[in-house]
């Protein structure tokens, strides 16, 4: 529960003195001058607690030893996506940040929005936060047997859909003494409380400026408001630049806001290109709210080294004296991991026959759009067609929970259309699905020409997929700079080349199996090494290392 700041008996000091100063005013009968130094004594204990910290007027008074910083004892992280119907790696990410900073002993408050009917403002509900799982799925919380793929006159036959057993963990809500809705979960984070605010259906899916961000801030109710007064943060994490209208919205709200930010950004939307008669407007709108996020924040972090010198440089305009963005990569989450050491001991040097076994998918896993270049693999399959039907290797396009409507539509008609046994999967994967895949995929394919990061390379990483990303002249993905080619842990092309010579390269990688073994093995050891108490580790001394700054409203 909120903890509220005890009453505190005088210090000694000031208490010693009160005693002496009635004692002589006692012994010399000068009732008036004691009343006077009475006064006196009031104004200075007024005084004292209205300017002085607690810690100097008691000595035995301490915050919470959270990371041995008194700034760091209380975090509320703001995102749009969080456990409710996840769609994307930020959801997923936020929720790791959230586990592992909670694990650390700090307290953390999530403020996030979930998908409803209404666009009124309604009474937020505490659910369970910190649990391992993605978040509700919907229609999409079925799983394939991917075990159960058959091999029927030389090719593979479409995977069959079953339905997978819901979740066992039993909750339970309770209200504590400040009002604040909590749930118990066994498996949950002591010390991490999730807030949802319910904002429209339409837009939900997206990051982009289509996406409900302005009913997430503005169906903040008052009841939130007290929520996030009572508790009180010394420190706001805001996802990205749909998160900080919420943060204005509780600033306006509350008032005198003691609080630092730090600009946790998954992606520059700046950065993006972007198609229509409002491309130009739509940049200039994410210009301004990155901009915005970057000139109010105390710290600033990104997912690679690249876009931090973005938003030093061309986003950081007003960013304040100090303030250096700093690269955090995103860790492997802990149930993906779990799974993966779980698997296999990659460690240990195995044979190319040994990790081949079993691994007939050429896979893809981004959200079916147009920034994520998803119609390149199709492109890809088209050119390979004839030869991955030689060699028996299916294609399994994993295309997350939500599409781009028309986009998507054509990405999956035209699959189908040149591999009709492809597997085409829309929901949105849990950790046992996405370790199934991977255990059978031989390369990942992500098509991005420009990604901040890509989580699905460091989760397929993890179970020794080898994975092709983009380096070239344009654009860049985040996660080829934790899984380095030069080191031999990815496979780097330029997609921004010609279908016909990246089918070419796709096809000598296939062919040559013991360097794919060999780089899945690096990819894993990487991968494995890099996990969300490190992460956690990182984001909180880059908090600590922080110039002391409240943020204004801007």
């Amino acid at each position: 529960m909120f903890s509220r700041r005890p009453r505190h008996p005088l210090h000694p000091t000031l208490r010693t003195l009160a005693a002496g100063g009635r004692q002589w005013a006692r012994g010399a009968g000068q009732v008036v001058a004691c009343r006077l130094l009475g006064g006196l004594f009031l104004l200075v204990l007024i005084f004292s607690r209205t300017i002085l910290s607690p810690q100097m007027l008691h000595p035995t008074s301490r915050v919470s030893n959270v990371g041995e910083h008194p700034r760091l004892d209380r975090l509320m992280l703001i995102t749009l996506e969080f456990k409710k119907s996840t769609f994307s790696g930020n959801g997923v990410y936020a929720q790791s940040i959230a586990r592992s900073l909670a694990r650390r002993g700090h307290e953390i408050l999530v403020l996030s929005a979930k998908p409803g009917q209404s666009q009124n403002a309604v009474s937020p509900k505490a659910s369970p936060a910190g649990s391992t799982g993605v978040g509700d799925r919907g229609e999409a919380n079925k799983v394939f047997d991917l075990s159960g793929t058959t091999r029927q006159n030389g090719k593979y036959a479409q995977v069959e859909e079953s339905s997978s057993s819901k979740a066992a963990n039993q909750s339970m809500e309770i209200i504590d003494e400040d009002g604040v809705g909590r749930a118990l979960l066994m498996d949950s984070v002591p010390g991490l409380i999730e807030i949802e605010v319910e904002v429209e259906q339409e837009g939900w899916g997206r990051l982009d400026w289509k996406c409900p961000w302005q009913s997430f801030a503005q169906n903040i109710s008052q009841d939130v408001v007290l929520q996030v007064a009572k508790f009180n943060p010394s420190w706001v994490l805001v996802v990205d630049w749909s998160a900080l209208p919420a943060l204005l919205r509780l600033a306006k709200s509350i008032g005198n806001c003691p609080w630092q930010m730090a600009f946790l950004n998954f992606r520059i939307y700046y950065l993006s290109e972007y198609e229509g008669d409002d491309r130009e407007k739509e940049k200039q709108f994410y210009l301004t709210m990155e901009s915005q996020a970057v000139t109010m924040a105390s710290a600033v972090t990104a997912l690679s080294s690249r876009d931090a010198h973005i938003l030093a440089t061309e986003l950081g305009a007003g960013i304040a004296p100090g303030v250096v963005p700093k690269p955090l990569f995103p860790p492997l989450r802990d149930d993906i991991r779990m799974l993966a050491l779980g698997r296999s001991n990659y460690d240990e040097l195995l044979r190319t026959d040994d990790w081949l076994e079993g691994r007939k998918f050429l896979t893809c896993c981004v959200r079916l759009s147009a920034e994520k270049n998803a119609e390149l693999f199709v492109s890809l399959v088209e050119t390979l067609a004839s030869f991955l039907d030689e060699q028996g290797i299916v294609p399994f396009l994993c295309g997350g929970a939500h599409g781009d409507g028309a986009y998507a539509g054509h990405v999956k008609l035209r699959l189908k259309t040149a591999m009709p046994h492809a597997v085409i999967y829309e929901g949105f994967m849990g950790p046992s699905q996405l370790s199934e895949l991977y255990m059978q995929t031989l390369l990942n394919v992500h098509p991005c020409v420009y990604d901040a990061y890509g989580m699905t390379v460091i989760e397929a990483a993890a179970f020794a997929v080898p994975s092709v990303m983009h380096v070239g002249p344009r654009g860049a993905v985040g996660a080829a700079e934790f899984l380095d080619p030069n080191e031999g842990q990815a496979l780097a092309l330029d997609l921004t080349t010609t279908v016909g010579s990246l089918g070419n390269a796709i096809k000598r990688m296939l062919l040559d199996q013991t360097i794919l073994a060999q780089i899945g093995f690096a990819a894993s050891k990487r991968s494995l090494s890099w996990n969300e108490d490190a992460n956690a580790e990182q984001l909180v001394s880059i908090l600590r290392s922080a110039h002391s700054r409240v943020f204004s409203l801007i």
